[in-house]
């Protein structure tokens, strides 16, 4: 058995359960996960942050978060388009059943998440998730592209 037979799925689980897990989350906790991770990064990237008034940093925490939870959605899911499809990437059609398969749990999430306290159901969510997923699926031909390339080269070069 090749070790990508092993680890990719592995690793897919873990994520798969990771995100799981953060969907899981009620509403009132997964906004104090994302308001502890915004206030962080605005201390850190806006150097006068505290002396902004307490309304005035809400609204910035705010601002970031929808981003912040956006870019989640779509790193979670190019990591498991680039994951999928490097694990199938010699089968036919793996690009389209890498964002097949990352689609569906996208959407199994979302469904997930209607029957979380305060979470809702979201088409948008699905699509973000989805164009990442999409993202990481040509990330990973480009890297495979580029590993092949340089192997190609090198057999060329040592006849």
């Amino acid at each position: 058995m090749k070790p990508r037979n092993v680890i990719y799925p592995l690793l897919l689980a873990a994520l798969m359960i990771f995100i799981f897990c953060m969907s899981a989350q009620p509403a009132d906790d997964s906004t104090e996960t994302s308001s502890r991770f915004c206030t962080f990064a605005a201390k850190l990237l806006i150097s006068n942050f505290e002396e902004f008034s307490p309304a005035v940093q809400s609204d910035i925490i705010e601002g970031l978060a929808f981003v912040v939870r956006k870019t989640a959605h779509f790193s979670e899911y190019a990591l498991m388009g680039c994951l999928w499809f490097w694990w199938l990437h010699q089968k036919r059609f793996s690009p389209l059943i890498a964002l097949g398969a990352s689609a569906l749990f996208a959407v199994s999430d979302e469904i997930h998440q209607r029957f979380v306290p305060g979470r809702s159901c979201e088409l948008r969510d699905v699509l973000v998730d989805s164009s990442g997923a999409l993202a990481g699926i040509c990330f990973a031909f480009i890297v495979l592209c580029i590993i092949w390339s340089i192997r190609n080269q090198s057999w060329k070069q040592h006849p």
